[in-house]
């Protein structure tokens, strides 16, 4: 399911994320050409508002300067779908750029706030390809 234009014309001009996460839906199917059980998936997409930190690198063989540590907050839906855990990765675009994000928990946010704030997302943007 993709993000209304709607709900991302509510929460303009802060949200400038949007993530798709691939998640398990907890039942498989069988292929039919290896006959092999195939987990199915869906994709569970939220809408953020990200603040990127300029690559902090000097220029050494090995350095990704594709890479960008990020953090910010849900906008909608308001907090993580519990299948999200920390490492997942997600399709994103943020500020224009398409990417990829790799969620990293931020562990001593007391988790009982969830409920009340909207989710805090900590994590890396790799950029791939360029502006959308």
């Amino acid at each position: 399911m993709a993000i209304q234009a709607s709900t991302v014309a509510a929460y303009a001009p802060w949200g400038n994320a949007t993530l798709a996460f691939e998640v398990g839906t907890g039942f498989a199917t069988t292929d039919p050409a290896t006959g092999n059980a195939v987990q199915t998936t869906e994709t569970v997409e939220y809408l953020a508002a990200l603040t990127l930190q300029a690559p902090s690198w000097k220029p050494e063989a090995g350095v990704d300067a594709t890479t960008y540590s990020c953090r910010g907050r849900l906008l909608s839906p308001a907090t993580l779908d519990p299948r999200i855990t920390n490492g997942s990765q997600a399709d994103c675009t943020i500020n224009g750029y398409r990417g990829r994000f790799e969620l990293v928990f931020d562990l001593a946010q007391n988790r009982g706030s969830y409920r009340d704030l909207r989710q805090q997302l900590e994590g890396i943007f790799r950029v791939v390809g360029g502006p959308t």
